[in-house]
């Protein structure tokens, strides 16, 4: 049950009339930070995301923040109806008003944000008058608005679990070919952070930041009502040698100043493997190349396939050898022109 006399909205960091996106997202950002999988063996973090699902329970559920924002906390026992002549201020005789609270002499209640209650005790007659019985005004009031020990009250029907968001790391290839990723989540359970194994599918081409939904997999709602769902966010590892945006795939390649100037075909790495591209006479450092549909297969659009986009880049060789230093040289008296010429004249 969550505990009372709490501000959850500040706890998640939103303001009183924060819409319900806007509280979805900033339990999701706060919970992502102090999930006890992102802090082992953190304690602090373990009581803050409980916290941040306590807060998260009332406000995302519409009936629970009606009754929180009108008497100031929420409990399980507060009958709505109640509440809501609470918030009235004595509408209909039942509530609180400046004439009295249900009965009661010198009653008070002042709306808005945390409620206030007033009541003159010493002039009121707990006894009864005139065979009278005040005592049961008493009783009833307070069990309509507090129910459990002071009388009836209607028993509140299951409630929808909230969701839950994971983030789960995959390797750069499983990412581009698809196929089964298990975890273990860790959740709050009876006996405190339980582990509960999940095994999903992710298919070929699936991008990093893509969100995974698993029906049915999120917290327990309360009364036995249904399991909220739970949101995997895939974050694909990088790769040594490629690069991927979107569909498509880059790599930088270095070719010799020879092949840059005369042209060249030369041999790339593809995801699918080994393949040859030709390089045209004249190619500068840092020209990118396009090769298609040698990218990535999309998880979205049926029978698309990424580009794989090559940068090359031009290195220099060493000269080692006399000769090689005489050809070089050659070339510098064939080629006299200074190609930083522009930049000066653009200064």
């Amino acid at each position: 049950m969550p505990t009372a006399s709490k501000n959850y909205y500040e706890t998640l960091g939103v303001k009183k009339n924060a819409s319900a996106d806007e509280i979805r997202k900033a339990f999701r950002k706060l919970a992502r930070k102090y999930h006890p999988d992102v802090n082992p063996g953190n304690k602090s973090a373990e009581e803050k995301f409980k916290e941040l699902s306590e807060a998260n329970d009332v406000l995302s559920d519409p009936k629970k923040r009606k009754i929180y924002d009108q008497l100031g906390y929420y409990s399980d026992n507060i009958d709505p109806a109640a509440a809501e002549a609470y918030a009235r201020g004595g509408q209909g005789g039942s509530g609180f008003g400046a004439g009295g609270f249900g009965g009661f002499p010198g009653g008070t209640a002042r709306g808005g944000g945390q409620q206030e209650v007033h009541f003159d005790f010493d002039n009121f007659d707990f006894g009864g008058a005139e065979g009278g019985n005040q005592s049961g005004n008493f009783r009833d009031i307070f069990s309509g608005i507090f129910g459990g020990g002071f009388g009836r009250r209607e028993p509140q029907g299951p409630m929808p679990g909230t969701d839950v968001e994971y983030e789960v790391h995959v390797p750069f290839w499983e990412a581009i070919r698809g196929g089964t990723v298990r975890i273990n989540l860790q959740r709050p359970g009876p006996r405190g952070m339980e582990t509960e194994p999940v095994e999903f599918r992710i298919k070929p081409g699936t991008r990093d930041g893509q969100r995974i939904r698993l029906a049915g997999r999120g917290n327990p709602g309360p009364n036995n009502g249904p399991q909220g769902d739970l949101y995997l966010i895939i974050r694909v590892d990088p790769h040594p040698v490629f690069r991927r945006k979107g569909d498509d795939v880059y790599v930088t390649i270095p070719i010799m100043p020879w092949e840059a100037a005369l042209g060249a075909k030369i041999e790339v790495p593809t995801i699918d493997g080994r393949a040859m591209l030709r390089i045209p006479p004249g190619t500068q450092s840092g020209q990118k190349l396009r090769m298609r549909e040698k990218g990535v297969p999309s998880a979205t659009k049926e029978g698309t396939v990424g580009d794989e986009i090559v940068e090359v880049k031009v290195v220099a060789p060493k000269v080692a050898h006399v000769e090689a230093k005489e050809l070089w040289q050659k070339l510098e008296k064939l080629y006299p022109e200074d190609p930083r010429e522009e930049l000066f004249k653009k200064i």
